[in-house]
């Protein structure tokens, strides 16, 4: 599964991933600190996904300055969608 964070002409954020999720995403949550991502499905047996890379500081001041996040799946055997999904963010 890849996952790319891009910024959309508006100044919103956007989430693209070439493979389904697994479960929909109730919320990204941002951990300042570390400048990681949580993905956090709505399920409780699978309660999320931590991006397991440090974003540059343009894509963390894009994160920082954004409320939430537009998640689209573009799984290539499947139509596009996308919803919107709060930005959480943790830390100082």
């Amino acid at each position: 599964m890849n996952v790319e964070l891009g910024k959309l002409a508006d100044g919103g954020l956007v989430i693209m991933c070439d493979s389904p999720f697994p479960h929909e995403i109730r919320r990204i949550e941002y951990y300042r600190d570390q400048r990681l991502m949580m993905l956090v499905y709505n399920n409780p047996t699978h309660e999320g996904d931590l991006m397991h890379y440090e974003l540059a500081d343009v894509a963390s001041q894009s994160v920082e300055s954004s409320p939430s996040v537009l998640v689209v799946d573009h799984s290539p055997d499947r139509k596009m969608y996308g919803y919107d999904v709060p930005l959480v963010q943790v830390g100082i």
